[in-house]
């Protein structure tokens, strides 16, 4: 038999000993490895928070509406009862409700500050209900407050709250069986056709006076950037305003604000043509004034007055101004040209 070389072979304690050491390697090891992760964690933590910090003090946050609407502006919330949306006048058992929607867009109607109505002249007026609309700048007077900025969408959003008003209130009035004339002058006479479109013509007697079915393309590019404009005595010729003149010192912050509100709601309503829009809605019971030398929003066009003949609507003329269309149909109305 060949004699074992036991200096070269491993002993039984030994191979138990080699295999400790090598698991005590591995877990300090491992422990290496947790500790140099960790520390790479801390520091990527670290230069995130730096570079953060760094980043905050060359670029200070802009506070936007569209991103801190609490802060910036508090859109309308229209009141739960919908008999708070207008003033009202008369005798509300009548059979007729007469609402009436006034200039604007303003933050008090006119029948809120005078306590009279253009429209008192008319031959049956103090037989009706009269329902005198509140204006969301009105109804939420911190509409004007906006801090940082006063967006498009907002004016948007505010044209859609008023609309809401008056549908709400035409709808309290049919659901109770009243004959409905709805009375709209200028800013009026814009939001109807606006409410034809969206809730067709749900009532008795439409009056739009001293309105545009299609609003001139460049007052609307001027009321979107916060501008009014005018027209000459043609009721044609716009008259741009003067984007480059120093704000006039007599007139503060607020001013601006307002009418920044004012001309975006009135550049969304410009932007609808209604001679396309209301092509199928039933405008058989309309009657439409206007003025051929109106200073405010021109004269219809051609194109306005065929669209209102191929729907026939009788069309009355004026040339006293933006406030003679009024005039007109009360006087046509007294002579029993029209009737309601």
């Amino acid at each position: 038999m060949e004699q074992l070389n036991c200096k070269n072979s491993i002993s039984p304690t030994n191979l138990v000993n080699n295999k400790i050491l090598g698991v005590i390697s591995f877990i300090k090891i491992i422990k290496i490895m947790k500790t140099t992760i960790k520390n790479y964690l801390i520091l990527l933590s670290v230069i995130t928070f730096l570079s953060a910090c760094s980043k905050k003090k060359s670029e200070p946050i802009k506070q936007y509406a569209k991103t801190e609407k609490e802060l910036n502006y508090h859109p309308t919330i229209l009141p739960k009862d919908t008999t708070n949306l207008w003033i009202g006048e008369g005798d509300i058992n009548s059979d007729t409700a007469f609402i009436v929607i006034e200039g604007g867009p303003h933050n008090k109607i006119y029948f809120q500050t005078h306590g009279i109505d253009v429209w008192s002249a008319l031959p049956e007026y103090y037989n009706y209900y009269r329902a005198h609309i509140h204006q969301v700048n009105g109804l939420n007077t911190s509409i004007y407050n906006w801090k940082y900025e006063f967006t498009h969408e907002m004016g948007e959003l505010e044209v859609n709250n008023e609309l809401e008003a008056l549908a709400r209130t035409v709808k309290y009035f049919k659901d109770r069986n009243k004959k409905v004339i709805l009375a709209g002058t200028s800013w009026g006479a814009v939001l109807i056709p606006y409410y034809l479109i969206k809730y067709g013509n749900n009532v008795d007697k439409i009056i739009i006076s001293a309105g545009r079915l299609d609003s001139n393309p460049m007052q609307v590019k001027y009321f979107l950037k916060g501008f009014n404009s005018g027209f000459a005595e043609d009721g044609k010729t716009i008259r741009f305003p003067d984007t480059t003149r120093v704000r006039n010192p007599n007139r503060g912050e607020r001013y601006h604000k307002i009418s920044r509100v004012k001309q975006f709601m009135k550049g969304f309503l410009g932007k609808y043509k209604f001679t396309d829009e209301l092509a199928n809605v039933d405008l058989s019971n309309v009657v439409y004034a206007y003025a051929k030398n109106d200073p405010q929003i021109g004269a219809l066009t051609e194109e306005e007055l065929r669209f209102l003949e191929s729907k026939g609507v009788p069309v009355y003329v004026s040339d006293e101004g933006h406030a003679g269309p009024d005039r007109v149909i009360i006087k046509m109305v007294q002579e029993g040209k029209i009737e309601l």
